[in-house]
Parts: structure tokens; sequence; C-alpha cells
């Protein structure tokens, strides 16, 4: 071969050429080849007995080094709750891009699953379902009227703009109903998407999804064709075995109807609540799913 090569140096820059090009092809092979499914690993949290059950992909950022998920919680241990009365279960990020090795990058998901304590004295009691999103949304509204200038909690991000849309529905996966609630900045076009249920009567589960697509790509186009799909992924795969004591079950399983719900009284404690107007348009107009 490598006198063949020397009589004929012609077969030499053609290989030189042919490595050349295969190298190129991997270096700017673009994602519009065929995707690969998703591969997903299976993961369990036990919290004081239930059991929450989910799998995400593997294939985390290693830009952003993240602490071990946290197998299990003692609920009663009020030391765990930070300034915010939450505590992180788990948080990892995923970066989205081209394929190659100049490839270009459409932007970043990050999940995070919280557990978050009830507020103290208030209004509303959480296991109603009606009182579990009433609790949300006041809070998101404090939050609102504040702009953003006021730092808060990871509901919303703390460099959150003033001029940012919100979004609620009820969305049911695996036989539970989960609160949806979403704020989007018109100006950042980062937008939190987060999934909330009930765990015992002071506390919830919050599993929030950030998105933050670069400068080069709509915050449309980087949700529908990246994050959305990765989103779901992890959310179709969410459970909960609560513990044989729990009445939540049957709680979080039952169908829900607002408009009934509203016309009638809910209680905290034995003290009936009064709902403002501003609470009942927002949920007036809360979506089933």
């Amino acid at each position: 071969m490598k006198k063949l090569i020397i009589k004929y140096p012609l077969i030499k820059y053609s290989l030189q050429v042919i490595i050349m090009f295969a190298f190129l092809s991997k270096a700017f092979a673009l994602s519009s080849a065929p995707n690969e499914p998703i591969k997903l690993q299976p993961r369990q949290i036990n919290l004081s007995g239930d059991i929450l059950s989910f799998s995400m992909p593997e294939n985390f950022s290693t830009d952003m080094p993240a602490k071990d998920m946290v197998e299990s919680v003692n609920l009663s241990d009020e030391r765990i709750f930070d300034k915010y009365s939450e505590f992180t279960l788990i948080q990892r990020w995923w970066d989205f891009k081209e394929r190659g090795f100049f490839a270009k990058g459409y932007g970043t998901v990050m999940m995070t699953m919280y557990i978050k304590q009830a507020p103290e004295n208030s209004d509303y009691d959480i296991l109603n379902p009606l009182g579990f999103i009433g609790t949300i949304i006041t809070k998101f509204n404090d939050i609102s009227k504040n702009d953003g200038t006021e730092e808060n909690s990871s509901e919303i991000p703390s460099n959150s703009y003033p001029k940012f849309y919100q979004a609620y529905k009820i969305k049911t996966i695996n036989s539970l109903h989960w609160f949806r609630y979403s704020v989007e900045s018109n100006v950042t076009g980062r937008l939190d998407i987060n999934h909330a249920i009930p765990i015992t009567p002071q506390h919830y589960i919050v599993v929030e999804f950030a998105f933050a697509p670069n400068s080069n790509v709509s915050t449309r186009q980087f949700i529908e064709e990246h994050g959305r799909p990765h989103m779901d992924a992890i959310l179709d795969t969410l459970t909960i075995q609560f513990s044989p004591k729990s009445k939540l079950p049957s709680i979080n399983s039952q169908p829900i109807d607002l408009d009934k719900l509203i016309k009638e009284k809910f209680h905290a404690g034995q003290e009936p609540v009064i709902v403002n107007e501003e609470l009942l348009n927002s949920i007036k107009h809360i979506r089933i799913e």
C-alpha cells in the first residue's frame, strides 16, 4: 500500500480529503437528523412514607454542577425548610444545541422539585381543591403586585421583570390532579411552568420547569421544538404512591367541578372563607385537562 501511495500520490491526497471530509461532516452535523427517543432513568423520593416517583434523562448539563437528589425527607422536621418555606428535592439542567463540533445552542431547561409549606394562618385549606388553588394564586398575585422588585421565592425568579404573563390550569397526570401555573417574562423571554399538588395538610409538592432560550431562538420555538417534549416526557412518569394512612389519593383523584366549588362555602378549620372577586375571576378562567 505504501509503495502504491508513493507511485500514485493522487491516492494519498484523496485519502486526506476523505478523512478531512469525514471530520467536517461530524463537526457541522445538524440536529435535523432523526431525533433519538428520550432515554429516561427512574427515581424515587420518600416523603415521610409517601413515595414520589418519576423518570428523567441522564444527559445533564456539565456547566451546571448539581447536588445529589434527596432520597428521603422527614416532613415533620421544620429545620429543613428555608426562609421561603421550601425545601429542594432535586435540581437539574439540560442544554439543547445542534449536533457537531461547532454546534449552535438553542437554550437550557431547568427542572426543580420542591416541598413547600402552606402559609401559616392561611384562610385556605389546601386539601380542598379550591382552597389549594386560592393559596397558589393569592401568593402569585401578591408577588405580581410587587412588580417583581422584591426578593421572593423560587416560584417566580428573583430577577423577574415587572411585565410578565400568568396562566393557570388543572392537569391530570396518572390519575392525579396537578394545579399548573406559569409565568413568562416579556423582557427576558424566560418561561416558568409549575405543577403543584398537596401531599399533607401542611405541605405541597411543586415541580418547576424553567425555559431559558438563547438570544437567537424565540421562546415559543425553543419550547415547542425542545423544551415541551422534554418536560412532557418527565411529567408523564410522575406518580405518587400515598401511604395507607393518607387521605390524599381520593382527594387528589376525584373529579373537579370548579363552578360547583365556587358556589359552595369551603372552610379553613371552622371559619367560613370569603373569596374576593379578583381571585374568583382568576379561578373561573382555569382550564381543566
